[in-house]
């Protein structure tokens, strides 16, 4: 029996608007309004350390909705998808902006673990070896828990 999964995502910068909202909050907020951080009359923070650790928080989750853009135009270009046929699953792997094709068997799975917070499912293989599957490049979640189901049998 062979089933596949479409593994690239059609709005990656709308699945994460959230993100990309506080980030450009966190850069732009302490730069507009300086503030300091007070408990009670004890001031624990002043403006410009706040305002550098406001700007460092939201350039990083700018950083990782960049990457997370790049890596979905990436695999929407070459169209990739996971295949999972009887006891083989062939999946994309994202090198330098172009995707290859990476293999395991069923057999080598020595855990799964799926990260909700995260939206991040973990395959961890018996070589040591751990693959992630995103959530983001799913068509779904039901998708992705379906997946997850036939990596179990």
């Amino acid at each position: 029996m062979k089933q596949t999964f479409s593994y690239c995502s059609k709005s990656a910068l709308k699945d994460n608007m959230t993100e990309l909202a506080i980030g450009i909050a966190l850069v732009v907020v302490p730069i507009v309004y300086p503030f300091g951080i007070k408990i009670g009359a004890t001031r624990i923070l002043g403006p410009v350390p706040t305002a550098i650790i406001l700007i460092l928080v939201g350039l990083y989750m700018l950083f990782k909705v960049f990457n997370k853009y790049r890596q979905a135009r990436a695999l929407a270009a070459q169209n990739c998808s996971i295949t999972v046929e009887d006891e083989k699953i062939i999946y994309p792997i994202l090198k330098k902006g172009t995707a290859t094709e990476g293999t395991f068997a069923k057999s080598d799975i020595t855990g799964l673990n799926y990260d909700q917070d995260n939206g991040i499912l973990t395959v961890a293989l018996n070589n040591g070896k751990t693959i992630k599957f995103d959530v983001d490049f799913f068509e779904s979640l039901d998708r992705l828990k379906e997946f997850a189901e036939l990596l179990k049998k």
